[in-house]
């Protein structure tokens, strides 16, 4: 056929294509489950203009099962287009060929004007789209699902609180226990069956999602009277260190680690304080816990019933939802297929994959249905097929070069270390995280898809159950309640975790932990006992494996906890991305890892900043002179208090400034403050701006302090204690900018 510069190809079948070009099987089922694909009049129209530049299935229509069975005729009449909500595909590699042919496709209706935001996306009745309903109802993001995957499990747990109502007998006062649990919804929001166009077919309703979303609601109970500000919507987690495991079934070997130095004062006993969901919370753990229920079954008899159709024993699945690892996990082991493969970017992203395979590839089912002619050998010039799945890790190789120029424009604020030998460097990074101690490592490529696979990851202990809280609000600053993935050794994986011998080697999956198992790695397992687990296989990844197995050798556990290297933004891919995101932690990171160097933060030397002089006053070392790290934005608000009695003559002025510092280290434009930086007060700033490299504290000490004969004796500023105080306020003033990345000396 004649080449063309370049070929478009519909939403489900780039899908298609991203998984069963990587399979390592040679034929099977392809499954795509997402929000939406491809609107039924686009393909209809490119089928009808005969436009050899863009690939659909509707080369094929009538040859494969549809619903609507009326598909055409209802877009002809419908007002607004339908799109792709379900698909399947047959796939085979023979003799060097990629064919792929459609056997099943549902579309579904536009319901608003494709105009408004994502395309009306969330009013669409996909069983993704419907999730993704829930996740907007809940989050105020259509994209969080995973958050909402998370959420479910929580169905079933409860809470202990004490209630502010007492019970008095005659001798005391006792305070009354009150379970705290969240209630089951009743009824379904999907059901029925995917593949059928009569009574029993997939259906929905969606009402739990109208009216007021959780995301914006403000219950009485979410206002903290103490601290006279609104809490947080959904952090919570189990009721501290311990609650949670039953001291009969806790290990008793050298296994498991008491995680008590995780509280704010370290080294101590004290436990966590219980976080209790707040009713919003409760109610988002039950439309959670039924829209994952209602997807797994929908989803369980779609791809059961196209396995017994076509008697196939390899799958592939592929589209949003194929993110959701604990449907996945489940279809996994349940189902009886002898492979499955979910590729690492399941969703979107892996879109470009599958236009690229079928522009190296083609399809010689679509050749053959076009040019009816089997001896076609239009694949003569196509490269070899691919054998087996693509590196996750697609991302920019970034040599010695670059990551030494990132250290170097941290250097005022970073202490590095060469490492050259990799036993050494792991045995670092193994001690580190045996001690408590959180590490971000930076190595070779990035990961493609949603998931850090050991290339972008923060690594911490697994048996600490302290650091899902610890991780979550000190370092990820987010909920408490997300749960967290372990990397485990493949060779390990089915002895701790109920896997049924299936891999996830981009922690697709989602397994139990096995019972002889249980209190032993609490800090990955989530509240129903299961985790989204990652096999490495020595092959695949021999760094990760190797820096695991030291670990393993320490401890008696063959994983750690892993989860992505990022703070409130998409994972880092640069090294200067990786400094930045370790300084942003302000410490709760004890060291980055990137690539041979181990990077800690320096601490501010303020006697390097004051100068040393000896016993005889002589000076050893001269004092440095602090300096901004680049130009410096200022903004100041003022707001008016009036008193009490309304009396304006003793209204009280209140100002506020903020900074932004485009060119420092630890900048970020996307931050929920866009990159301002609220200071302490005007002492604060007016110290930033004079730090011009050219004076040090004492200079700077004596423009605040500096008397002269008019000066009264009762001033403050004659009072040797007032200048102590005010010498230590300006110190603790220049170490905070220091700290965040605003000066250095």
């Amino acid at each position: 056929s004649k080449p063309y510069e370049s070929l478009e190809i519909s939403h489900h079948l780039a899908h298609a294509y991203s998984a069963a070009s990587q399979a390592p099987f040679k034929d099977g089922l392809i499954v795509i489950m997402d929000g939406m694909g491809e609107t039924y009049r686009t393909m209809r129209a490119a089928i009808e203009s005969s436009d050899q530049q863009y690939i659909c299935d509707l080369d094929f229509e009538g040859q494969y099962e549809c619903v609507p069975h009326d598909i055409r005729q209802r877009s002809e009449r419908s007002i607004f287009d339908w799109r792709e909500g379900e698909s399947a595909y047959i796939f085979d590699k023979k003799d060097g060929r990629m064919s792929v042919k459609p056997i099943f496709k549902r579309f579904i209706q536009e319901r608003t004007p494709p105009t408004l935001y994502n395309h009306g996306f969330e009013n669409m009745q996909s069983a993704g789209a419907l999730y993704s309903r829930v996740s907007s109802h809940i989050f105020g993001d259509w994209n969080a699902c995973g958050k909402v995957m998370g959420l479910a499990p929580w169905m079933g747990h409860t809470w202990n609180k004490e209630s502010s109502d007492t019970k008095t007998t005659t001798t005391t006062t006792e305070s009354e226990t009150v379970l705290i649990k969240a209630k089951p919804l009743k009824d379904p929001i999907m059901w029925g069956s995917i593949y059928k166009n009569d009574d029993d077919a997939f259906d929905c309703d969606p009402s739990p999602m109208k009216g007021l979303p959780h995301i914006a609601r403000h219950d009485p109970d979410l206002f903290d009277l103490e601290a006279q500000r609104m809490k947080p919507r959904y952090d919570f987690d189990d009721n501290g260190l311990h609650d949670d495991i039953n001291p009969d079934e806790s290990s008793d070997d050298d296994t498991t680690r008491n995680d008590s130095f995780l509280t704010d004062d370290e080294q101590t006993s004290k436990p966590l304080e219980r976080q209790l969901p707040a009713q919003v919370a409760l109610d988002a753990i039950s439309l959670s816990s039924r829209i994952q229920n209602d997807l797994e079954v929908v989803a369980m008899d779609f791809i059961s019933y196209l396995k017994q159709k076509y008697s196939t024993s390899n799958m592939c699945f592929a589209g949003g939802v194929a993110l959701n690892s604990v449907l996945n996990g489940r279809l996994t082991r349940e189902l009886g297929f002898e492979n499955v493969y979910i590729p690492p970017y399941p969703g979107d992203d892996g879109i470009s994959i599958g236009c690229c395979a079928y522009g190296l590839f083609g399809n010689y089912a679509h050749t053959q249905h076009q040019n009816n002619d089997t001896k076609d050998d239009d694949n003569q010039h196509q490269p070899p097929l691919w054998s087996e799945p693509l590196s996750p890790y697609t991302g920019p190789k970034y040599i010695d070069t670059e990551i030494l120029q990132a250290i170097e424009a941290a250097s005022p604020w970073i202490q590095v270390k060469k490492i050259s030998n990799d036993e050494d460097k792991f045995h670092a990074m193994a001690k580190e995280i045996e001690s408590g101690g959180v590490i971000a490592w930076f190595q070779g490529r990035s990961e493609m898809g949603p998931r850090a696979l050991g290339h972008r990851s923060i690594i911490a202990d697994p048996r600490l159950k302290g650091m899902v809280r610890y991780i979550n609000q000190k370092v990820k600053k987010r909920e408490s309640f997300r749960p967290f993935a372990p990397s485990v050794l493949a060779e390990y994986a089915n002895e701790w975790f109920d896997l049924d011998g299936s891999v996830s080697p981009y922690m697709s999956l989602t397994a139990n932990l096995n019972q002889s198992k249980k209190g032993k790695v609490p800090a990955i397992t989530h509240v129903d006992g299961s985790s989204r687990l990652q096999t490495v296989e020595k092959n695949a990844e021999p760094s990760y494996h190797r820096f695991i197995t030291k670990f393993y050798e320490n401890t008696g556990v063959p994983m750690v906890l892993n989860t992505s290297f990022n703070i409130a933004e998409p994972v880092v891919e640069t090294p200067s991305d990786a400094i930045r995101t370790f300084l942003r932690s302000m410490g709760s990171i004890e060291f980055l890892v990137l690539d041979q160097y181990i990077i800690k933060r320096k601490e501010a030397d303020v006697k390097k900043l004051l100068g040393e002089t000896g016993r005889n006053g002589e000076l050893i070392k001269p004092p440095s002179f602090p300096v901004r790290a680049g130009d410096v934005e200022y903004e100041t608000k003022f707001s008016i208090m009036s008193n009490a009695n309304g009396d304006n003559e003793e209204e009280n002025i209140v100002t506020k400034t903020r900074i932004r510092m485009v060119s420092r280290q630890m900048h970020d434009e996307n931050d929920k403050a866009g990159g301002w930086f609220e200071l302490i007060d005007d002492l604060e700033g007016e110290l930033l701006g004079v730090c011009d490299g050219s004076v040090g504290v004492n200079e700077i000490l004596s423009q605040y302090l500096e008397t002269d004969k008019d000066i009264q004796k009762d001033d403050p500023r004659n009072d040797p204690k007032y200048r102590e105080l005010f010498f230590e306020n300006i110190l603790t003033r220049l170490v905070r900018l220091y700290d965040h990345g605003f000066i250095s000396w």
